[in-house]
Formats: structure tokens, C-alpha cells, sequence
């Protein structure tokens, strides 16, 4: 699978940077290693920067690390205008941004672990998948 531009669901970054040894983290890590490009817009990123600010995740916080998380993020994205959304695409309507960031970035995937995304299997051609199904995809190719 061509695998340079991918869409990553805020809910992956959270798994990421909560869970050092998961798959979310291996599979930011393999993005990274492999030189993938990140897209980001102001809508996607803010989703990111509001939901860590959550008091559910305050037992995971480190505000050193999460902040310097954030800022590498902003250096490593490749940053797209907000597109709207792809309205009524998704059933949860907070997701069809990153529906309309891949599409209008090019995206070769998006990576989610959102049931609301994942039951789309696909967007105008573009897979949703979890970040084991894209590791497993990056080891084949």
C-alpha cells in the first residue's frame, strides 16, 4: 500500500501519548521512520489540543512532554486550510473534518480507531483504518 499522506484521528494521537508501548504509538513512530507526511488543519489540531485538555486524561498528563508532543506536531504537519466538512458523511459529525482534510490533502489513508469512521471502510476512495490494519499494510508493502 502507498502509504505518504495520512489523516490521524485525534483519538490515535491520545492512544499514542498515553499508551508508550501501543499500537497508536508504533504506528506514529513507523510514520515518522518512514518520512510519511502528517496532515493537519486548524480544525483537526484543535480537536487534538481540546479533548487532552479533558479531566479524564489529567492521571496521563505531562505537561512537558504533551506540550512538547503538541509543539513537534505543529512543525511536522503538513498544514491544509479547513475544507469544512464533508457534512452528513460520518454519523458523528465532529468526524467529517478529517474526512474533508483527506480529501482535500490527498490523503492515502486515514487512521482511526473510531467505529463512527471505521464503519465507512472508505471515503471517496480513500481507506479509514486502524492503526494495526495500517502497520500490518506498511510491513507488507
Amino acid at each position: 500500500m502507498k502509504a505518504e499522506r495520512l489523516v490521524i484521528d485525534t483519538n490515535v494521537w491520545i492512544a499514542a501519548l498515553i499508551s508508550p508501548a501501543g499500537t497508536a504509538r508504533k504506528l506514529v513512530e513507523a510514520a515518522l521512520d518512514l518520512e510519511i507526511e502528517i496532515l493537519m488543519s486548524e480544525s483537526t489540531f484543535a480537536e487534538l489540543v481540546s479533548r487532552l485538555d479533558r479531566p479524564k486524561f489529567d492521571r496521563y498528563r505531562e505537561p512537558e512532554s504533551w506540550n512538547s508532543f503538541l509543539a513537534a506536531l505543529v512543525e511536522l504537519a503538513s498544514w491544509h486550510e479547513d475544507a469544512g466538512t464533508a457534512a452528513g458523511t460520518s454519523r458523528d459529525v465532529d468526524d467529517d473534518k478529517f474526512l474533508a482534510l483527506a480529501v482535500t490533502g490527498q490523503a492515502d489513508a486515514v487512521v482511526s480507531g473510531d467505529r463512527d469512521l471505521l464503519d465507512l471502510v472508505s471515503h471517496e476512495g480513500i481507506p479509514v483504518l486502524t492503526p494495526a490494519q495500517l502497520l500490518q499494510r506498511l510491513r507488507e508493502s
